[in-house]
């Protein structure tokens, strides 16, 4: 995973398969069909590892801006755990990758953004319960502007080593969130 993760998909080779990780061509064969196929599997192991334990706060019943927040502070912190700019996100910087033909990757990738937004709609949603300010076409816009934000965020995290520079944009969108929730 953390091979794709790093140098990506549709640039890594078998070989550098092997090098990253150890295993053998036979190895990654016996188990994959192909490159395609292991990336899927290294897809799903990447949210499950990595995703359902720091989002699952965002998708809890009664999540709400707080929780959305505290999901942000957590990335912020495994950021700044690994010096040096970071690797973003497997899935977005798949995304920024996609050849026009693989439809079965764009799948997955629009899967992965569906769970996001539908996470961010379920706390805004609950948010809103407060004010009842914005209509379901507005929370809906909003989380999608969650989503799109956050995967910003982490592909400008590859750039960057000055974690300062994405806590304030994690902050700026927080108060956006919470003015187009509450107003003021």
């Amino acid at each position: 995973m953390k091979a794709f993760w790093k140098i990506g998909f549709h640039v890594i080779s078998v070989s550098d398969l092997v090098r990253e990780t150890g295993v053998s061509r036979a190895g990654i064969y016996s188990d994959h069909a192909n490159k395609k196929e292991l990336f899927h599997a290294c897809l799903d192991r990447y949210e499950e590892i990595v995703v359902d334990p720091l989002f699952s706060s965002v998708e809890k019943a009664d999540s709400g801006i707080e929780d959305i927040r505290a999901y942000l502070e957590a990335l912020l912190k495994r950021f700044e755990a690994n010096p040096g700019a970071g690797i973003g996100c497997l899935v977005g910087n798949t995304f920024t990758q996609l050849t026009s033909d693989d439809d079965e990757t764009r799948d997955k990738i629009l899967q992965f953004y569906e769970r996001l937004t539908d996470g961010y709609r379920n706390a805004l949603t609950n948010e809103n319960r407060q004010d009842r300010r914005l209509s379901k076409t507005e929370i809906d816009d909003l989380a999608s502007y969650a989503m799109i934000s956050v995967q910003g965020l982490w592909s400008y995290s590859r750039l960057t080593q000055d974690s300062a520079v994405l806590r304030q944009y994690t902050e700026t969108l927080i108060v956006v969130l919470e003015m187009r929730l509450h107003g003021g």
